[in-house]
């Protein structure tokens, strides 16, 4: 009897060693531009047992994806940092950097970055001139090519830039690499 159950032990341990756990190198974001500026979709995705809902997000202000200010071209990305209070001198607050992106036409995409409309200390600036540090419409979705996600309080009291936040510091590491689709 104790060398059966030595051996289930034995098993249980060899089958513990072989199921998938979530790695933080297999922490990314997932966008979809959804063929439009401000109405696609973002996730964080660390394997099956932990993916979040889509939030709504939007990108650039045109669709020419190599052009300067519009759109988020497709493929994927690194992510070169993530800070909390980032005191840029256009985006501030809770953003994702995001690893330049080199266009056929000869066009390099610099300064991406996953965020919203916040201060660097996570606040609003309302009115706040430019740049504009206060989320007030859907407009807000609109970006200078960056991947752009709701400040203003959804639903509990927490944004969708809060959500994505709270799952970069939930997982076991950092989100390091951003995925976009059409």
């Amino acid at each position: 009897m104790i060398r059966k159950l030595a051996i289930l032990g034995a098993l249980g341990l060899a089958l513990a060693s072989v199921v998938p756990v979530a790695s933080a190198s297999g922490a990314i974001f997932e966008y979809h531009r959804n063929g439009t500026l401000i109405n696609g979709q973002i996730r964080g995705n660390c394997g099956y047992q932990c993916v979040t809902s889509w939030y709504r997000a939007g990108s650039g202000s045109g669709t020419n994806a190599c052009q300067t200010n519009n759109w988020i071209p497709i493929g994927g990305y690194s992510v070169i940092f993530h800070s909390d209070n980032y005191a840029g001198s256009l985006i501030q607050g809770r953003v994702w950097r995001l690893s330049d992106y080199q266009c056929s036409n000869g066009v390099r995409r610099t300064d991406l970055f996953v965020h919203s409309q916040e201060t660097s200390s996570q606040g609003q600036q309302c009115p706040s001139g430019y740049p504009d540090l206060c989320w007030d419409t859907d407009n807000d979705y609109y970006s200078f090519g960056c991947i752009k996600v709701a400040r203003m309080p959804v639903t509990n009291g927490y944004s969708d830039l809060g959500r994505l936040n709270a799952f970069e510091h939930s997982i076991n590491g950092p989100v390091t690499q951003v995925w976009v689709s059409a």
